[in-house]
């Protein structure tokens, strides 16, 4: 289980006191609706978004979680893998995540190895044969993946999908390439 990194709760914060001042030639004392009062201002937490445009961009792995799915021959381990996606001017207003679900397969032609295989190259799992693979250390990675729209009959939004993961190309953040290379 993790634990959170940013707060749940807003920050409350107090501005100076102000003071109104009557145009009247009243009384020297403020009346209720006169007197000091703070400034309360709170701040709203940045909103999470998974619609993000088609495109490659740069992005860091940011968790993963298991999954269990009943099937007809039982129970099926799968994994979702989540992103922290940075998008020229989305990132700086939301949080920009992206993932996708692979059932937790790494043998040859799977879903799940043939989509590693486009961060880790091709070497990787024949290097590493008959061995284990830590998936958490793959957290933090910096990588780009490339986004693409799936439409679904009767649904007005599309279905955002992880497509591919690839290294980093340069030191620059990558903008959107329109979904092709």
């Amino acid at each position: 289980m993790s634990i959170p990194v940013k707060s749940i709760y807003p920050t409350v914060t107090f501005a100076p006191m102000i003071t109104t001042t009557s145009t009247t030639t009243g009384p020297k004392t403020p009346s209720y609706q006169q007197r000091e009062h703070p400034i309360i201002t709170a701040n709203i937490p940045r909103e999470v978004t998974f619609e993000l445009p088609e495109g490659r961009y740069r992005a860091t792995f940011s968790g993963i979680r298991p999954l269990i799915k009943q099937a007809n021959q039982g129970a099926h381990e799968w994994i979702r893998m989540l992103f922290d996606v940075h998008i020229p001017g989305l990132s700086e207003q939301y949080d920009a995540c992206a993932g996708r679900n692979f059932k937790l397969d790494l043998n040859p032609g799977s879903d799940l190895r043939n989509w590693l295989t486009g961060l880790l190259g091709k070497d990787f799992f024949r290097d590493r044969s008959g061995q284990q693979m830590n998936l958490d250390s793959l957290l933090g990675t910096e990588c780009e993946v490339e986004l693409k729209h799936f439409y679904g009959k009767g649904y007005d939004k599309p279905l955002v999908v992880v497509a591919g993961i690839h290294p980093v190309r340069s030191s620059q953040p990558t903008q959107a390439t329109g979904g092709k290379d």
